[in-house]
């Protein structure tokens, strides 16, 4: 029914029968003919789509191609035509006689009126179409972006893996183990437009268990998250890069560190905070490429409804999100 509606010609007739319908009504009487209850109306309505598509195209094929003296003769020729018509029919008595002047300014009016009224709407479908090409372009580089998580989250954590059957092959095999569990969800999510805030959170659980298998007594893990309503949704993989970022960068095996990571939800908010020591002279293959992915996939999802704070001080790196939801 809606793509029937959108042709041209389907709502110019419903718009001509509308103002038929109205004209009818504006002229009934009591003791009204019915031919002239009928006739007028019809030469109306006739005078407004003579004067609307005279004017369109004029404004199509001569203004349009910048013919501006071509398209003032066109106007000119609407004008007259339109007044000595309105005069023919006041002969036969069908139409009331105004004079010649005040015609001519009704037809001038009806003409910039109808021109405007073009205007106006294309600028309506021209807003809408270019909304409609920043959704789909948002849609598609949303799509792009978490394209891009995969391959980077399994290129940092099988290095962690490398580095772990290097030390201990036991271990490296827990990782490998672990790392099928975290996987699972992370192509699950990668689908979806939005999970369970409990889903995202036992997603970074899962990634932290991959993290713990490798760490030894030295670091200050720390992990607290909050009750959550189970109805309350999020769009998925954004906590996991910050959260990864923090092992990456903050742990040690034999240097003392630390990572804290909290999650908290009020009414109306999604907090998430992460922080972790800075590790100095520590090789380790700099990407940048789940951070910037994710703060440009928070621009998109939730334009003008979170706040990010980032900070490098004293050793410590940390990052604060608040989610309006």
């Amino acid at each position: 029914m809606l793509e029937i509606l959108k042709k041209r010609w389907v709502y110019h007739t419903l718009i001509w029968v509308a103002a038929f319908i109205l004209f009818m009504f504006l002229e009934y009487e009591a003791d009204s003919d019915l031919a002239d209850l009928f006739f007028t109306p019809c030469i109306v309505v006739f005078q407004f789509m003579y004067i609307s598509y005279l004017g369109f195209w004029a404004k199509e094929r001569l203004f349009s191609d910048r013919k501006y003296l071509l398209y003032i003769l066109a106007l000119g020729f609407i004008v007259v035509t339109t007044v000595f018509l309105l005069e023919y029919f006041k002969n036969f008595g069908v139409l009331d006689g105004n004079g010649k002047i005040q015609n001519t300014t009704n037809v001038g009016f009806v003409l910039l009126f109808t021109t405007g009224l073009q205007y106006f709407k294309r600028g309506i479908v021209g807003q809408y179409q270019i909304q409609e090409l920043r959704a789909k372009t948002a849609e598609t580089e949303l799509t792009a972006l978490k394209a891009q998580i995969n391959p980077h989250f399994l290129f940092n954590t099988l290095n962690n893996i490398y580095g772990m059957n290097q030390i201990d092959s036991t271990k490296g095999s827990e990782m490998i183990l672990e790392l099928s569990d975290v996987m699972r969800y992370h192509l699950d999510f990668s689908k979806m437009d939005d999970v369970r805030l409990e889903q995202e959170i036992e997603l970074v659980k899962s990634y932290i268990k991959l993290e713990q298998l490798r760490l030894t007594d030295n670091c200050d893990l720390q992990v607290r998250t909050s009750k959550v309503d189970k109805s309350m949704k999020i769009s998925p993989l954004l906590f996991l890069p910050f959260v990864e970022n923090a092992f990456k960068h903050g742990t040690h095996p034999m240097n003392p560190c630390f990572v804290h990571i909290r999650i908290d939800v009020d009414d109306e908010h999604i907090i998430f905070h992460v922080s972790n020591s800075i590790i100095r002279n520590r090789k380790v293959v700099k990407t940048h490429i789940g951070l910037e992915n994710t703060l440009r996939r928070l621009e998109l999802i939730y334009p003008e409804r979170h706040v990010i704070d980032m900070k490098n001080d004293n050793d410590i790196f940390s990052v604060d999100l608040k989610i309006k939801i």
